[in-house]
């Protein structure tokens, strides 16, 4: 009886210290909770493994080594579980807690386009060389640009579209845009446009996270026309909730 209260003792006192630790480091919070565990399941099984602890001796169950390997086993769990569960809850908290972030929208100026009037001009009839062909005037190249149609034309596409060309992020190729970047990071830049996702910094893991927006309609494949790519959609949707991709910071710079 000695032996087994010596054996539960020691593991509440090992569950306290650990829980101590896991609280006065929360950066390391999940590392610390999931060593332990570790430590405990391997370290048990080593021991039984190897002969130095043993359940069933000289015909006799010893249950101070039972209840304690049991204890062992049972605390890893507990820690493991503790571990997703804190960072789970992290991670939903910092999803409900964040205020919808208001995008700058910039209203565009609608200039009203008068209709051109032809002016016919009355030209001289030459009185000589009656059959010298006068010079016909030379047809102006008309630059071939990017019109956004449909649900792709809104205020803020308008104004990011036109600070990423500036920033050399993209570039117009005839009729389409053409990405100069990753396409996560295309999918990323979209999504803040069309959905209302934002990057949401977590001090604890010391980067940010991907939050999608309000909106969840993603107008894929009008996109992936306007950019000459494929499956965009597929992009956020795998990305969404994870890290930002690398070089967000050249995005987020459009929006401020």
């Amino acid at each position: 009886m000695t032996a087994m209260l010596q054996v539960v003792f020691m593991v509440i006192g090992l569950a306290v210290l650990t829980f101590v630790l896991a609280f006065l480091f929360r950066k390391w919070q999940r590392a610390i909770l999931w060593a332990v565990a570790l430590l405990l399941f391997v370290g048990a099984s080593i021991l039984l493994g190897a002969g130095v602890l043993k359940i069933y001796e000289n015909g006799m169950i010893d249950h101070a080594v039972l209840l304690g390997i049991t204890l062992a086993y049972a605390c890893s769990f507990i820690f493991i579980y503790g571990a997703e569960k804190t960072n789970k809850a992290l991670h939903q908290k910092c999803s409900t807690s964040e205020t919808s972030i208001t995008q700058p929208v910039q209203v565009v100026d609608e200039e009203l386009v008068q209709p051109e009037q032809t002016i016919e001009e009355e030209l001289p009839q030459p009185e000589q060389d009656n059959n010298e062909e006068l010079p016909l005037p030379a047809l102006e190249e008309v630059e071939e640009h990017v019109e956004l149609q449909g649900r792709l034309n809104t205020p803020l596409a308008l104004q990011v579209f036109a600070r990423a060309i500036e920033k050399g992020l993209m570039e117009e190729v005839g009729n389409h845009y053409k990405w100069n970047e990753s396409k996560a990071l295309l999918a990323y830049m979209c999504g803040r446009i069309y959905c209302g996702d934002y990057p949401k910094y977590s001090a604890r893991e010391v980067k940010s996270y991907w939050k999608p927006g309000r909106t969840e309609f993603f107008p894929e494949s009008d996109l992936n026309a306007l950019f000459q790519e494929t499956a965009l959609g597929q992009s956020r949707q795998n990305r969404k909730g994870e890290a930002v991709p690398m070089g967000s910071k050249k995005v987020d710079d459009l929006f401020e």
